[in-house]
C-alpha cells in the first residue's frame, strides 16, 4: 500500500468523533483562569476589551486553518513537534514545542490547578471554609489532576466520554447565567453592553488588551494530538476548532456583558488598586444576583466542570505531544513507553500530572504572581504558532506534491493575518500598569533554555543536523508503526492469554 493510501486510511480510522473533538477544543480554552481573565478584562476595559476579543478571535480562526492543514498532512500524536520538524528541522521543533507546551504547562497548568478549586469552592461558603481549614481550596485542583491523569491512562475512549459531559455542563451553565443576567433588571447603570473602559479606548490601549484576550483562545490546537484517534480527522478537526472558537467567544461576550450589568466593580484595596471583578469573589455575587441563593451552588458546579474539563484535556494532550517527541528520539526513550494493556503513554501522563501538582504545592496554592508567567506563556504559545505557520507555508512551497485532505482556504491570507496578529499580541502583551520586562524576561528564559537543550540534544545525542527538515514520509512511517503497536489487543486474544 502506498504512503498516500495509508495516510488516507489513517485519517479515516479512529474511535472518537466530532463531539469529543469539539469538547476538547472548548474544554481546554474555557478554563478557570480564562473565565477569571474575562471577568478582569471586562471590568478593566469594558467595550475596549470586547474589541480586543474580536481581534484575538479573528487571529485564532485564521491560525486554526493552518493547524488543520498541518494535521491533515501529519495526523500524528506529536502534532506541533512533527509539523515544525518537517518544515524547519528538529531544532525549531524542540524549541517551539517544549517552550510552548511543556514549560507552559508549568505555569498555565499550575494556574489552572490552583484556580479550578478556588473558583469552584468560592461559591460554596461552608465547603470553602472547610477546605481552607484543611489546607486550601486549591487542593481540589490537585485532586482533579490526579483523578483525570489516572482516567487518561485507561485510554482515549474513556477520556472522550468524560470530556463531552464535562464541557457540555460547563458551557451550558455559563450560557444560562449569562442570558439570565442580560434579561434580569440591571444592578449597575452602564454605557453600552460592556460599560465604559477604565483605561481608555484608543488603539494602543485596545492592542494592550489583546494579549489578555489571546489567552482566552490559545489551546484550541490541543485537539490536534487526537488526530490519529479521530474518525474522518481531516473533516472533523477544522470544524471542531472553528465552532469551538465561536462558541467560546459567544459565551464570553454574553457572560461578560451580564457580569458588568449585575456586579458593581467596587474598589476593594485602594493601596493596590484591586477591584471586585479582579477577584474570584465576583463569581458568587454574580450568581446570587442572577438566581438567588441557588445561584452560587449551580455556578459552583459549573466551575467544577470547567476545571475538570480543562485538566482532563491537558492530561490527554500534553502526554501525547511528549510521546510523539519521544518516538522521534527528542526526549529520553523512557517517555515512549506504553502501558502493555491500555497502550497509553503512562510515563508521559505521570510527568504531566507531577508538573502542576508539585509546582502548586511549592507555591502553597498562591497564584497571585502567576499572571506575569501566564503572559510569558502566551508569548511562548504565539512563538510556536508562528513556527507552525512558517512550516505549513514552507511545505506548501517545497512539497506541493503532498496529499492534503484539508487545505487552508484563501492561502496565504489566513497565515498573514494570524502571523501579524501574533506579533502584535506579543508586542502589546502587557495590560496597563504592568511592567513588560516582567513578562519578556521570563519568556526569554523559557525560549533560551529550550533552545540550548534543542541544540545540545540534536548535536550531541541524536547526532543529526538541527536545521535539516525531516522528510514527511519518515514521520508518517513512524506514526503508522507506532499507531499499529499502540492498538489494544482484540478481546479474543486477551482471553486466550488469560487462559
Amino acid at each position: 500500500m502506498s504512503i498516500n493510501a495509508r495516510l488516507d486510511a489513517h485519517l479515516n480510522q479512529g474511535v472518537i468523533g466530532f463531539p469529543t473533538a469539539l469538547a476538547s477544543t472548548v474544554g481546554l480554552i474555557m478554563a478557570s483562569p480564562v473565565i477569571l481573565t474575562a471577568t478582569m478584562g471586562f471590568g478593566l476595559g469594558g467595550s475596549a476589551f470586547a474589541i480586543a476579543i474580536v481581534i484575538a478571535l479573528v487571529m485564532m480562526l485564521a491560525q486554526s486553518t493552518t493547524f488543520a492543514e498541518a494535521a491533515a498532512i501529519l495526523p500524528t500524536t506529536g502534532s506541533v513537534y512533527d509539523y515544525i520538524s518537517c518544515g524547519m528541522g528538529r531544532f525549531f521543533a524542540i524549541t517551539g514545542t517544549i517552550s510552548a507546551y511543556l514549560i507552559v504547562h508549568v505555569f498555565a497548568g499550575t494556574a489552572e490547578t490552583i484556580l479550578s478549586g478556588v473558583m469552584a469552592l468560592v461559591n460554596f461558603e461552608h465547603l470553602n471554609t472547610l477546605a481552607e481549614s484543611a489546607g486550601g481550596s486549591w487542593l481540589l485542583g490537585v485532586a482533579f489532576v490526579l483523578v483525570f491523569g489516572v482516567l487518561n491512562a485507561f485510554g482515549v475512549s474513556v477520556f472522550g466520554k468524560a470530556e463531552v459531559v464535562l464541557t457540555f455542563g460547563m458551557w451550558t451553565t455559563l450560557m444560562v447565567f449569562g442570558v439570565l443576567g442580560l434579561f434580569a433588571a440591571p444592578a449597575v447603570r452602564l454605557d453600552g453592553w460592556f460599560g465604559a473602559s477604565e483605561i481608555g479606548t484608543d488603539p494602543v490601549t485596545i492592542l494592550s488588551l489583546v494579549g489578555m484576550a489571546m489567552f482566552m483562545f490559545v489551546g484550541a490546537e490541543f485537539v490536534t494530538p487526537l488526530a490519529p484517534d479521530l474518525k474522518r480527522s481531516a473533516r472533523v478537526l477544522p470544524r471542531a476548532m472553528a465552532l469551538g472558537l465561536f462558541g467560546v467567544a459567544a459565551c464570553m461576550f454574553i457572560y461578560g456583558a451580564a457580569m458588568r450589568r449585575q456586579v458593581e466593580n467596587v474598589l476593594l484595596d485602594p493601596a493596590l488598586g484591586v477591584r471586585l471583578l479582579d477577584t474570584p469573589m465576583a463569581i458568587p455575587q454574580f450568581a446570587r444576583q442572577v438566581m438567588g441563593d441557588i445561584g452560587p451552588i449551580w455556578l459552583g458546579i459549573g466551575f467544577l466542570f470547567a476545571g475538570a474539563a480543562t485538566i482532563n484535556t491537558l492530561m490527554a494532550g500534553v502526554p501525547r505531544i511528549m510521546y510523539g517527541m519521544a518516538v522521534d528520539g527528542t526526549l529520553p526513550r523512557l517517555f515512549a513507553y506504553l502501558h502493555p494493556r491500555f497502550k497509553t503513554p503512562v510515563v508521559c501522563i505521570a510527568v504531566a500530572m507531577a508538573i502542576p501538582c508539585l509546582h502548586a504545592l511549592w507555591l502553597g496554592g498562591n497564584a497571585d504572581h502567576l499572571l506575569n508567567l501566564v503572559l510569558a506563556a502566551v508569548c511562548a504559545w504565539a512563538t510556536a504558532y508562528l513556527l507552525v505557520t512558517l512550516s505549513v507555508v514552507i511545505l506548501r512551497i517545497r512539497r506541493p506534491d503532498l496529499p492534503r485532505a484539508y487545505r487552508a482556504p484563501f492561502f496565504p491570507l489566513p497565515q498573514i493575518v494570524s502571523s501579524a496578529g501574533m506579533l502584535l499580541g506579543m508586542w502589546f502583551i502587557t495590560p496597563p500598569g504592568m511592567d513588560p520586562a516582567d513578562v519578556y524576561v521570563s519568556f526569554a528564559l523559557m525560549l533560551g533554555g529550550t533552545a540550548a537543550y534543542a541544540l545540545f540534544w540534536t548535536l550531541a545525542v541524536q547526532r543529526v543536523h538541527p536545521f535539516r527538515p525531516v522528510p514527511v514520509e519518515e514521520v508518517l512511517e513512524k506514526e503508522f508503526r507506532a499507531y499499529a503497536a499502540a492498538q489494544p489487543a482484540p478481546s479474543h486474544v486477551l482471553a486466550a492469554k488469560a487462559v
